[in-house]
This record gives structure tokens, sequence and C-alpha cells, in this order.
């Protein structure tokens, strides 16, 4: 499929449709790569597509998607001879509540402070051997493993993250005719919805190219045109705990949950805690600590470490954009921060709604010329 952008697209489709039909998936992922390593540096993603094997246990797991700086990875059962499922942090939260509802809270239960948090899981299912990773998978049921092929346009892939309600899906290039190689297809990389979102933003936004002439109707709307201002945005106070908000995410199906203050009698945003976070609890000895923590203090100290780590640049401890603000401009600063939500907050800082790249696919789908 060719890489150049057809500018002169039907009287019915859309500008955004035209862009994802144009470029192959495995084109793109191929770029995302390139131009994350070119700015990354030291934190760039790795080279090579990673994949788990189905016997890592839990703490194993974690701590290779915290490694690599990946949010998820497909697990490889080699005895199957194929993938088995997706392994994300979502799973992991899942894992952590299935197996806090099933140690007892009676009868002198009081796990030691060194304890990981495998520990506690061979306490409550007595398992002596650990939990490999291929059962924890897809435990979130929010996950699940889709394939699409890597001569597949964009848009195959975007119809496919709506359809499933998946963030990412799995790029496979199948064997090219003339092959001899008696294997199935290839596994080559996660396209995600942020390079999706950063796609776009590099031929609609205010630092698009020249020689990409386009104009986006719908990315001119505001977010309250849109309809993303509508109050009750699931969120915790300052005083609840780490593993209020991992209950509060799970039972809602969401990745993200805000953090506010509410002295002055409206939700004022103070930061949020999101699935990722919870390799802080998984990563280290006694890590399984920090879910009773209070979350305004857990989330201040996991971004200050963020901070640190990412070689002294700021990272935007809560991202924030406003009713009026349009839907280019949030996705602009979304790519631009590397963020997947953005709190929408009005001119008193209260929380009246939430805009995510999840947000954003459907609307892709369903755009008019």
């Amino acid at each position: 499929m060719s890489s150049n952008i057809d500018t002169k697209s039907s009287s019915t489709e859309s500008v955004t449709v035209a862009l994802l039909s144009t470029k192959t998936c495995g084109e793109l992922i191929k770029k995302s790569l390139a131009d994350r390593t070119q700015v990354a540096g030291a934190n760039a993603p790795p080279e090579r597509p990673v994949c788990l094997d189905s016997n890592l246990s839990v703490q194993e797991g974690c701590a290779a998607l915290a490694a690599y700086r990946i949010s998820s990875a497909p697990v490889y059962d080699h005895k199957q001879g194929g993938f088995v499922g997706m392994l994300d942090y979502r799973d992991l939260v899942a894992f952590v509540l299935e197996v806090l509802h099933k140690v007892p809270k009676q009868g002198g239960f009081e796990p030691d402070s060194e304890w990981e948090i495998t520990d506690i899981v061979k306490r409550a299912v007595n398992d002596r051997q650990g939990v490999q990773i291929k059962y924890v998978s897809n435990l979130s049921q929010r996950n699940q493993l889709v394939g699409v092929n890597a001569d597949a346009p964009i848009l195959s892939a975007v119809k496919e993250m709506v359809a499933n309600r998946v963030h990412r899906v799995v790029l496979l290039q199948p064997p090219s005719p003339d092959s001899d190689s008696a294997g199935g297809s290839r596994f080559i990389g996660i396209l995600s919805q942020s390079s999706i979102a950063s796609y776009l933003v590099s031929h609609l936004g205010k630092l698009a190219s020249p020689k990409y002439p386009h104009t986006w109707d719908l990315g001119t709307k505001t977010l309250e045109e849109l309809n993303f201002v509508k109050g009750n945005v699931v969120s915790i106070t300052m005083q609840d705990t780490v593993l209020e908000a991992l209950f509060l995410m799970h039972q809602n199906e969401i990745s993200s949950v805000a953090i506010v203050d509410r002295a002055d009698g409206y939700d004022r945003l103070c930061g949020n805690i999101s699935m990722t976070d919870i390799k802080e609890v998984l990563g280290s000895r006694g890590g399984w600590r920090r879910l009773y923590d209070n979350a305004f203090r857990f989330f201040a100290q996991i971004r200050a470490a963020q901070g640190l780590e990412n070689a002294g640049n700021d990272r935007a401890p809560s991202f924030v954009v406003h009713p009026t603000t349009t839907l280019i401009n949030a996705m602009e600063k979304m790519t631009a921060t590397r963020t997947h939500r953005a709190w929408i907050v009005d001119h008193v800082n209260r929380l009246v709604g939430v805009f995510s790249l999840s947000d954003l696919m459907p609307l892709l789908l369903s755009d008019k010329k």
C-alpha cells in the first residue's frame, strides 16, 4: 500500500478515513518506533517486539513490563505453539484484588513487611510454585488478544479496537507467497491508540507539514460540543487509599481514576492514579503494602520518581483541558505529553469531564466529510 497521502478524498469520505486508509499498520508501527527512539533516548522502547513466556511468574511479568517500559505484551505458550492472551496492568490489578479478596481477614493473618505479592498469593491459594502469567492474562476480561494483518490499513486496526473495546492490537505479518517457511504469521509488534492519534496529529495538527493541506471540521469542535462535559466523573478523595482507587477502576472498567479535593464543596482535581501505577506495588519486596497508602501521597511520590527516571524532564502530573478546548488541540496535547486521557476542568479547576483515546476511536469511524 502506498504511503503517499491522497489529499483528494471522495465526496463522502472524511479526511481522517482517507488518512487511516492510506498507510498500513506495519508502516505506522515502524515510524512510531523510529520517532519514539529519536525522542526518548535512554528511555526508548525496545527495538524488537516483546512477548512474554507463559510460564513467567506474576512478578516476573510485571517486572518485564516495567523494564521494557511497555504497558502490555502478548503471552506465548511454547507447548501450544501460539499466543494464549495479553498481559497488561489491568490484569495485574484484577489479580491483586482477587488475591486480597481470598486472603482471610481473621485468624491471625498478618503479612510480613518483607513479603512479596507472590508470597501473599502462596498463603492465599496454597500455591507453592507461584502463579504463572498464563493464568492471569485476560483476568480483567478487558484486553483480549486481537490480531491484525500488518499489511492492512490503519483503519482496520481502529475498527478492531472499537469493536473489541481494546487499547491496542497485535500486528501479525503473514508469510509471503514465495516464502519457504512452514511457520505461520510472524509477530512484529503492537499498535496502540497513542500511535494512531500521533499519526493524525502529524497531518492535522498545528505543526503538520504544509504538504498535507487538510482541514478537519470535526477537529475544530470543542469537547463540550462533543458532549464530553458530563460531570459525575469517577473519582476518589485525597484521603482514600490506593487499594480503593484500584477497586473503583476495576469495578467501573476504566484505566484511571481522578483524585479530588472536596473541601470547597465541589470536586477540585488534585491528581490521578492509573492502572500502570500497579508496577509500583508489584515491582519490589513489600511493595504490596503501598496499596494501603494515602492515594494522593502515593500519586505525588511516583510522579516525582518518574521525573527523575525521565532524565529530569518534567512529566505533567495531571494533564487537564477545558470545555472550550477543541478536539485537535486536546489530541495535540495528549500526544505531546504521551498521556492516554485528559481531565476536563472548568475555570475554578472543578472536574467536569474526561476525554480519552478510547473516546477518540469511535469518533474517527463516525466522522463524515
